[in-house]
């Protein structure tokens, strides 16, 4: 037995939890606040007791592994405490469809007009068009 009392951790273990962390907030796990809440505790821990009641309510890593193998291919169910789908998309996925095909019909136009009237390049107009093929398949996709 130790009689020097608790053992300090570094910042390797911190960030080991931290990530940890992250897992269990994209899981459904803890809410944002509480990640925040969670997170920031365990930067805060200078020892593994206080970085172990960070997790005290949560899965260990190999419950984990074993409720994803249980769960099969398709993973758990969407439910409660989940990311809105929207998040998973990305930064496009909150901007509705139509509002995102008229700005890109704007985008589209300007860069034609551009090219037209004022003889640049069309770097503007190819810009468009790759970044109109990039959101359509992130959106085909998920």
């Amino acid at each position: 037995m130790n009689d020097e009392g608790p053992i300090r951790i570094g910042d390797a273990e911190r960030e080991e939890a931290v990530r940890r962390l992250g897992e269990h907030y994209e899981a459904g796990r803890l809410s944002a606040e509480e990640h925040g809440e969670r997170v920031e505790a365990a930067l805060r821990a200078k020892t593994a007791a206080e970085l172990g009641d960070v997790f005290v309510d949560l899965p260990s890593q190999r419950q984990e592994s074993a409720q994803q193998q249980s769960a099969g291919p398709a993973g758990p169910p969407r439910g409660r405490g989940r990311r809105p789908e929207w998040a998973a998309k990305g930064p496009f996925g909150k901007i509705p469809l139509p509002v995102l095909m008229a700005l890109g019909a704007i985008v589209l136009l300007a860069a034609v007009a551009c090219t037209v009237a004022g003889g640049h390049p069309p770097v503007l107009l190819i810009a468009a068009i790759v970044a109109g093929v990039i959101v359509y398949r992130k959106r085909r996709m998920a």
